[in-house]
């Protein structure tokens, strides 16, 4: 079996709320693809060791999210999913 994140795979919807303000955040997607011109292309094993957020193997993806009101920008963990052979997702 191998583990998603529902929100990068369109699966789900992520709703944070600006930790400033409290106005509904934008997600900017996943932390790890801010970190350079090729962070989308990297292993996420490769950048879980080197992003300082859990990873894939603490069952998480770290999205970063934008206030449009203040401009505030946060990032928050996702629970990723199971996608077993079955094709029926559980939460990890």
């Amino acid at each position: 079996m191998s583990a998603i994140c529902p929100v990068c795979n369109g699966l789900e919807r992520e709703a944070a709320c600006c930790l400033a303000c409290g106005t509904l955040a934008e997600d900017c997607g996943r932390f790890s693809d801010w970190l350079g011109p090729y962070a989308p292309y990297r292993e996420q094993d490769d950048i879980a060791m080197t992003d300082g957020f859990p990873g894939a193997a603490q069952g998480v993806c770290t999205h970063t999210f934008s206030c449009p009101a203040c401009g505030w920008e946060f990032q928050q963990a996702i629970a990723l999913v199971e996608v077993p052979a079955d094709g029926v997702l559980r939460p990890i």
